[in-house]
């Protein structure tokens, strides 16, 4: 009788176990957000002149500017994700 009632209580305990797992189909993040973002304009190796380097400067600032974009996007993304799973 106690071998049974000791099995009866293992089922009890695995069956417990599984019953709290959560599906949540949770989409990825659109693939512009998941692209890398892109680096700065590297050293060209020699000397820039003054309009080279605001070029280069505006280019790198857009750049940095658009990967904050991109970041910002990924974190409101994750956010809305972790609520919806948090009132699950």
């Amino acid at each position: 009788m106690r071998t049974l009632m000791l099995v009866a209580s293992c089922c009890l305990l695995a069956a417990c176990g599984r019953s709290s797992r959560i599906d949540v189909d949770i989409p990825a993040p659109g693939p512009a957000v998941m692209r890398p973002c892109d680096g700065l304009t590297g050293d060209p190796g020699r000397a820039l002149t003054q309009a080279e380097v605001e070029i280069l400067w505006g280019r790198d600032r857009r750049a940095a500017r658009a990967c904050n974009e991109k970041h910002a996007a990924l974190v409101d993304w994750v956010r809305t994700h972790i609520e919806t799973f948090q009132d699950h």
